[in-house]
């Protein structure tokens, strides 16, 4: 599985995610100083934006964690 590479926009970490993550798709900053809430909004090029931690806290979504 191919792995493509983005910059938390928060504090600048570099995160790998895997190619099959689809757009909306949630993840959490990797760098523990930070666990920003990121949104994945475009594939090509691979581009996150910062969610409010409320819109993550539900029991239908969990955020995945990536480093």
């Amino acid at each position: 599985m191919a792995v493509e590479f983005v910059t938390c926009p928060n504090c600048k970490q570099r995160l790998a995610l895997h190619s099959s993550m689809v757009v909306g798709t949630i993840v959490v900053c990797a760098n523990p100083h930070c666990e920003a809430r990121l949104r994945i909004i475009k594939r090509r090029p691979l581009r996150v934006e910062q969610v409010a931690v409320e819109e993550t806290l539900n029991a239908n979504s969990s955020p995945e964690s990536y480093g």
